[in-house]
């Protein structure tokens, strides 16, 4: 799934978890961030049938899941993968193409600027990737939130190293962006692949109380 002028592309994978990864672009330049990549095949057909170029790859955290194309990304294109500090020892990424990020690294992908949001909960090196309005090619804030927030849901926090307390924060903290911000979640477990802020407020009973 694709928004018409917009810089996140959604793909959905097959497999008993209906992950998505994403390619973040600059149509500028046609270069992408490979979000969360899950099926190695699915990805390099929509990476050639879109002349994209893969310029790094970006983890909203280390779960088994979403990692899995990792490995044969980054031996065909030889790019970097931007990951939590917390999940440097979690991930077999090569040690010179390890990009580690936290709360508010700003990544450079061609024109545009992905910021992070730490966000654990979830798990200890969860992350959020936001665009702003002002960065986003339909002028929409976008939201990339992996395992912290899906729609109409959260990720569970009865995990080794998941926080209840801390997903909470998270949680708090993604209320306060604004209303119209698209959310692109980790999984396709909600009513539709693709929410907003608002949406979630009023729907996700982990979101209503921020209202």
């Amino acid at each position: 799934m694709n928004h018409k002028n917009s810089n996140v592309q959604q793909i959905a994978i097959n497999g008993y978890d209906r992950n998505f990864s994403y390619f973040v672009n600059d149509e500028s330049t046609k270069d992408i961030a490979i979000v969360d990549p899950g099926d190695i095949s699915l990805l390099e057909q929509i990476i050639d049938e879109g002349n994209w170029r893969p310029k790094m790859i970006l983890l909203t955290h280390s779960h088994h899941d979403h990692v899995e194309a990792v490995a044969p990304l980054v031996a065909h294109y030889d790019i970097p993968v931007y990951l939590h500090e917390n999940a440097m020892d979690r991930v077999d990424v090569p040690s010179h193409l390890i990009r580690l990020i936290n709360d508010g690294t700003k990544i450079a992908l061609g024109n545009l600027k992905i910021e992070v949001l730490y966000t654990p909960g979830h798990i200890d090196d969860a992350v959020c990737f936001y665009i702003s309005a002002e960065q986003a090619l339909d002028g929409t804030p976008k939201l990339l939130t992996g395992d912290t927030l899906f729609v109409e849901g959260c990720g569970r926090s009865d995990f080794p190293l998941s926080n209840p307390t801390d997903l909470k924060a998270s949680l708090r903290r993604i209320s306060q962006l604004p209303n119209n911000t698209e959310v692109f979640p980790g999984h396709d477990y909600g009513s539709k692949p693709i929410s907003t802020i608002e949406w979630e407020k009023v729907q996700n009973r982990h979101m209503q109380i921020y209202r």
